[in-house]
């Protein structure tokens, strides 16, 4: 009998030498509870509902650090663990350089898969949410941790990667995930018969079967997915104006995935290295500057396709909501829609009106001429190009909706900067040497000087316009001092752009 007891207190005391220390000190009473036991971290918050959700943690390096998410008997996440992978390159040009593309650079990029060897774990209250860490992430050339937030109030998870890197000039981008074990799912062979909920791009709801190793990329509409689980299911979606880095194109490049294998199923987010355009600049990362790698995943315990349309709650269904008092103006599109218009007629109507007016949108300026047409032309041709940009923004003007004419001239005084008038107005962006300072072209007369700011618009300006055919303003309504804004920022929330260049 004591070589029993012996026995029994050698394996209790081998358990707790395995957990990783946990400090709870910052964590304030609250809506959000945290409970330790002997080698987990138990969370308890209420939802919208006022039901309680729990989340067990563990402190144990060798198991599955989510070991569960439940509420009641709903068994939502099992046996889960984070994924993550960063690409990493030099940044050339400054933090605030547009113009690059990492791949080109001499020394190359480098790819790695994110390992999380727990270290120690500690929570803090950040207001009524409660924030744990789990040290021990190492990601290529960045260290940190990982981080998991709970909103009182709500199924909202969020997962972060919290990590810096010492190396200098890095610019990055991140896929993140999540792996859960789906034993009901699981079938012979190592094969899964598990299901993965969308809005396809026409706006769709899909279902589809889930089965293989590979990571599966998919073009959906809300940028959400949602998997089947045994207790429910779960959607994944990314942080909005956090996750997209600034490119010269809208184009849907899949950056949701999916893959279901051997007892487990996994979803996330990612990015591409490249869209096969000249500049895809990726993320900045300074030396010793903390990124945040975020990744968010909303719990329910109903099904795939009621858990994604509750995503929309937090996107505003990729739609501005209308404000009291404001319009909504989105700006600088390069929809190239002059030239078209002119070979499809004026009553055509452009693609992209219809999704900015899903959007929420009042009013878009569009800066024509910017790779198509000919804006240095100093002929004819010039101002029948301008003639016909403002006839073809008035066809789709309307009293709910105005297209704005503008024009990216990126002359003389340096960088890149718009012009626009509050009524249609030809003139030259360009002017040929020698020309006179005062000419007639087309019945227009222009009073050009030197083409030094600020004596000039750019090289001529327009002192009196009279064209062939009289072009009529938009209405006056638009010209008024009407507040335009964006919409409230209090809830997550990002806008789906219409395919074209901003």
């Amino acid at each position: 009998m004591r070589t029993a007891t012996l026995l029994l207190l050698s394996s209790c005391c081998t358990l707790l030498a395995e957990t990783v220390p946990f400090d709870a000190s910052a964590v304030r009473p609250g809506p959000v509870t945290i409970e330790q036991t002997a080698a987990a971290v138990v969370v308890r918050w209420p939802d919208e509902t006022g039901r309680t959700w729990r989340a067990e943690f563990s402190l144990d390096p060798s198991k599955p650090l989510i070991t569960s998410i439940a509420t009641g008997s709903a068994r939502v996440i099992d046996r889960a663990q984070p994924l993550y992978w960063a690409a990493t390159g030099k940044r050339r040009g400054g933090w605030d350089q547009f113009f690059d593309f990492p791949p080109s650079h001499p020394e190359g990029t480098r790819s790695f898969t994110g390992r999380l060897q727990l270290t120690s774990a500690r929570a803090r209250s950040l207001g009524e949410r409660v924030e744990l860490t789990f040290e021990g992430l190492q990601l290529g050339i960045f260290a940190g941790s990982v981080r998991y937030t709970f909103y009182p109030g709500s199924r909202l998870l969020q997962q972060e990667a919290v990590a810096a890197t010492s190396e200098p000039d890095t610019a990055y981008y991140y896929d993140a995930g999540l792996r859960i074990t789906a034993d009901a799912d699981r079938r012979a062979g190592g094969n899964m018969e598990s299901e993965i909920t969308y809005y396809d791009t026409s706006g769709r709801l899909r279902t589809v079967a889930s089965s293989g190793p590979e990571r599966i990329p998919i073009a959906v509409r809300h940028r959400a997915l949602a998997a089947r689980m045994a207790g429910g299911s779960v959607a994944v979606f990314p942080a909005p104006h956090q996750y997209f880095m600034p490119r010269d194109f809208t184009t849907n490049l899949s950056h949701l995935w999916h893959c279901a294998w051997r007892g487990t199923l996994s979803l996330g987010i990612r990015q591409l290295p490249d869209d096969f355009t000249r500049f895809y600049p990726w993320m900045n990362a300074p030396a010793g500057s903390e990124q945040r790698m975020g990744v968010f995943f909303l719990l329910s315990d109903k099904a795939a396709p009621e858990t994604l349309a509750q995503v929309l709650r937090y996107t505003n269904a990729d739609r501005f909501s209308p404000l009291s008092g404001y319009r909504t103006m989105s700006v600088h599109w390069h929809f190239a829609y002059t030239v078209q218009a002119m070979e499809k007629g004026f009553t055509w109507t452009p693609p992209f009106t219809r999704v900015l007016r899903q959007m929420g949108v009042d009013a878009s300026i569009i800066m024509d001429f910017h790779g198509d047409g000919h804006p240095r032309d100093t002929t004819d041709l010039r101002l029948q190009e301008l003639a016909a940009f403002y006839q073809a923004c008035r066809a789709q003007s309307g009293r709910d909706f105005l297209l704005i004419p503008g024009e990216e001239a990126n002359v003389h005084f340096g960088g890149h900067w718009s012009v626009m008038f509050p009524k249609p107005v030809l003139w030259m962006m360009s002017r040929p040497p020698g020309a006179n300072s005062a000419a007639r072209i087309q019945n227009s007369e222009l009073s050009t000087g030197p083409a030094t700011p600020p004596n000039c618009l750019i090289s001529c300006a327009v002192k009196a316009v009279t064209p062939t055919r009289p072009i009529r303003a938009p209405r006056a309504r638009w010209a008024s001092p009407t507040r335009f804004a964006r919409p409230s920022t209090s809830a997550t929330r990002a806008i789906s752009a219409p395919a074209g260049r901003r």
